[in-house]
């Protein structure tokens, strides 16, 4: 297996070694495990539909639930132009 260094600042090493004695586990290891969900985060943004892209956006804005009640309130709203 290829070997790389990697230098982290104090603070990110000491949480590295907290999470890996969490985990029973070694410092390698939890560096590969967050590689490996970064890595599918970053394709998986790229795959899906629209709506699981924006979905958690319907019901955030305020307004008519039915676009037909403009024409209550807009005299020729929905009317073609042409006429």
């Amino acid at each position: 297996m290829p070997t790389v260094t990697v230098k982290l600042s104090a603070a990110e090493h000491a949480r590295l070694q907290a999470a890996a004695a969490r985990r029973r586990t070694t410092k390698s290891a939890v560096l590969r495990e967050a590689f490996a969900r970064q890595s599918a985060g970053a394709n998986a943004g790229s795959s899906g539909t629209l709506w699981d892209k924006i979905g958690h956006l319907a019901g955030a804005l305020d307004g008519p639930g039915n676009l037909s009640t403009l024409s209550k309130k807009l005299p020729g709203y929905g009317r073609s132009r042409r006429s």
